[in-house]
């Protein structure tokens, strides 16, 4: 197989990885909510306690994310750089 298809390959599914955790965070904090009710004490502590657990969920997130971001920007260069280096290396045709 060739090299650019190997990479590019990898390369999508770096992408779709990091896609669906981008997704699956967005679903996680959509259940968050901007404001906590002040009226009674339990609804209270409920709300806190609720939203520190979505927190902690999203936030492990995080990491892989930015890892994959990372490798996403590392293979597209590593592309673009292979790309160079085959064009340059490849004799033009000859023509008749």
């Amino acid at each position: 197989m060739d090299t650019l298809v190997v990479l590019f390959i990898v390369w999508g599914v770096i992408t779709i990885l990091f896609l669906a955790l981008v997704f699956l965070r967005s679903r996680l904090t959509k259940k968050e909510t901007d404001w906590i009710p002040l009226s009674d004490d339990a609804k209270e502590e409920q709300a806190i306690e609720t939203q520190k657990v979505i927190e902690t969920k999203s936030s492990k997130f995080n990491v892989p994310i930015r890892a994959l971001g990372w490798a996403w920007v590392v293979m597209a260069l590593v592309i673009v750089g292979v790309w160079i280096y085959h064009g340059i290396n490849t004799p033009p045709p000859i023509s008749k």
